[in-house]
């Protein structure tokens, strides 16, 4: 049976009652100690099924950070982890996303961008969904857009923040080796992207799914990160 929404902040986002439960989820992001979040990574890596299950909803994000499905709730809400590991991080595309999230810096820093849209031809507008049966997403083309940006802030090892899914936002300036936790609520809206011109649709979708091998690597060395805060 499913439970109602439970709000964050001025944000609801539904509760599971089946697989791992809402405020299991929050309870691993909310637990600066990361003994929850430990527990949950050394389980994949004891479980050679669950590491094979894990690597297959997993990949590098279009965005360039390493996305991680850990736990899986009801109806898409899951637990992500996400490790920035390039010597050179990709600048992200300006974003919304398709379902609030409640997030916490687990080590490392970055800095996150608010922006406005306004009319304008600099940016190509894509408006995009998660298909499940391709295992990607799927964009459309929304015609042009200009930006405005709005807000800068910079978010620290601990910091603990909630977004909407229409907050318009990106990271810069994110330090190597940077790792997020964060719990996502059920997909129910699309998403934007915004790509200089010249992009196309299919720029926005990515392949779902890595090696249980490159899953084991990325986990331990997010865990000796961990480790060492």
């Amino acid at each position: 049976m499913m439970m109602s929404p439970s709000p964050i902040g001025d944000l609801h986002i539904q509760t599971c009652a089946e697989g791992q439960n809402w405020p299991s989820m929050l309870e691993i992001v909310d637990d600066v100690s990361n003994r929850s979040l430990l527990r949950h990574v050394d389980q994949v890596l004891i479980d050679d099924d669950l590491l094979a299950v894990v690597a297959s909803r997993s990949h590098r994000h279009q965005l360039g950070f390493v996305k991680i499905i850990l736990v899986t709730g009801a109806q898409g809400s899951c637990v992500r982890l996400h490790l920035w590991d390039n010597d050179s991080p990709i600048q992200e595309d300006v974003h919304s996303h398709c379902a609030n999230f409640h997030s916490r810096v687990v080590v490392g820093s970055f800095v996150e961008n608010a922006f406005a849209l306004l009319t304008g031809n600099d940016y190509t507008h894509f408006r995009y969904h998660f298909d499940e049966n391709l295992g990607h997403s799927v964009a459309n083309t929304e015609g042009k857009t200009n930006i405005k940006l709005s807000r800068s802030r910079k978010l620290n090892t601990g910091d603990i923040y909630t977004k909407s899914a229409k907050d318009l936002h990106n990271v810069t300036l994110v330090s190597q080796g940077t790792i997020t936790v964060s719990a996502w609520g059920t997909r129910d809206t699309e998403a934007v992207v915004l790509k200089t011109n010249g992009a196309s649709a299919e720029d926005c979708s990515i392949q779902v799914g890595m090696s249980s091998t490159d899953l084991r690597n990325y986990l331990i060395r997010i865990k000796e990160r961990m480790l060492t805060i």
